[in-house]
């Protein structure tokens, strides 16, 4: 369960710019011949519903509903008690509470005979949801959309950049001082918590891991308001000769990054600091859009050749699995350029505009 702070200031976003979210997907939906949309979301994945209306699903799950035309509505099981919270933090007027999906969403449009629904990024919704839903609107036409809400949180707004260096910062110094030489592992860990937190992350992870001669990995993927940031350190690398050489990937992969380059780009660029790795070590390099950092990528596998587009914010990351056990991880999560990379989290000590 999220336990974050949930801000809805319109001096970070603008009014106007939760409702312009709102009109591109009535657009695309009136473009696929959509009457009414429905975006899931629970506790592990509910950044579209986030995006679109900043409501937070602290727990539980929630569908929400957008007509072509018409307020859009949020269906959730939790209580009608947490209603006047959920307004008050989000741009939802018009919330339902229900035991069942079935039976709220077949009383919000049971009686539009004829009509199409929509159910966004289908894929990521729960089998039982789905089944539960489509028994519910025998007389309704529901159709399996892609992810129409989460490609266009690929690249960020000027408003959302702006919060996301914010975060940035925070994640960055966190992991820092998290990686400080001589700290144990709960240390390391209550030092992400206590900084991140404490800045008003709504939701933060932090894991640590260790090398074969004891260096270890400290990584944080924070979501400060909707957007998401990770970033990782090696502490205790003064004996591993390793260390500096995956730094080294690191800064290579993120020198690489610019608008049209492409996971293969980063990793060719990496690859001549990656051989100071040792032999049986098996390295990585990849990228992640901010927009699919809540499952470290894991729900969204971009294919290598995929180019990343200017304005996006990604988190470059080098990571290694040694031959005797043990893993090592050093990232940031950059800003995306015509002519370069904005490092976001950047060490202390780096630059920060790569491009402009």
């Amino acid at each position: 369960m999220k336990r974050g702070l949930v801000v809805l200031d319109e001096a970070e976003v603008p009014g106007a710019e939760w409702r312009g979210r709102m009109d591109t997907l009535r657009h695309d939906l009136a473009g696929a011949g959509v009457d009414v949309a429905l975006v899931y979301g629970d506790v592990y994945a509910s950044d579209d519903i986030a995006y679109l209306t900043n409501l937070c699903i602290y727990w539980n799950e929630g569908v929400l509903a957008v007509p072509v035309s018409g307020e859009s509505v949020f269906l959730t099981k939790l209580s009608p008690r947490v209603h006047p919270w959920m307004r008050r933090i989000s741009t939802v007027d018009r919330i339902e509470s229900g035991r069942g999906f079935g039976a709220l969403v077949s009383a919000l449009l049971g009686g539009r005979a004829g009509a199409t629904v929509g159910l966004v990024d289908a894929d990521r919704w729960p089998a039982p949801v789905v089944a539960e839903v489509r028994a519910a609107l025998p007389g309704l036409t529901v159709r399996e959309l892609p992810s129409l809400v989460r490609d266009r949180r690929a690249v960020v707004s000027p408003a959302e950049l702006a919060l996301l260096r914010r975060g940035g910062a925070v994640v960055g110094s966190a992991v820092d001082a998290a990686a400080a030489d001589g700290l144990g592992e709960r240390e390391r860990v209550a030092t992400v918590e206590r900084l991140v937190r404490g800045a008003g992350f709504l939701d933060v992870k932090c894991v640590t891991a260790g090398a074969p001669d004891g260096a270890a990995t400290v990584a944080a993927t924070g979501q400060f308001r909707t957007g998401w940031l990770h970033a990782a350190r090696i502490a205790d690398a003064g004996a591993s000769p390793w260390a500096g050489a995956l730094r080294a990937a690191l800064d290579a992969a993120v020198a690489a990054v610019r608008e049209g380059a492409s996971a293969r780009t980063l990793a060719e660029a990496a690859a001549p600091a990656l051989a100071g790795l040792p032999r049986d070590a098996d390295a990585r390099v990849r990228w992640t859009n901010q927009a699919d950092l809540a499952s470290a990528g894991e729900y969204h596998r971009r294919p290598p050749g995929e180019a990343l587009a200017a304005g996006a914010v990604v988190a470059v990351g080098v990571d290694v699995l040694f031959g005797a056990g043990g893993y090592a991880e050093a990232a940031d999560t950059v800003r995306v350029t015509r002519d370069g990379a904005e490092r976001l989290t950047g060490a202390a000590g780096d630059g920060g505009e790569g491009g402009a």
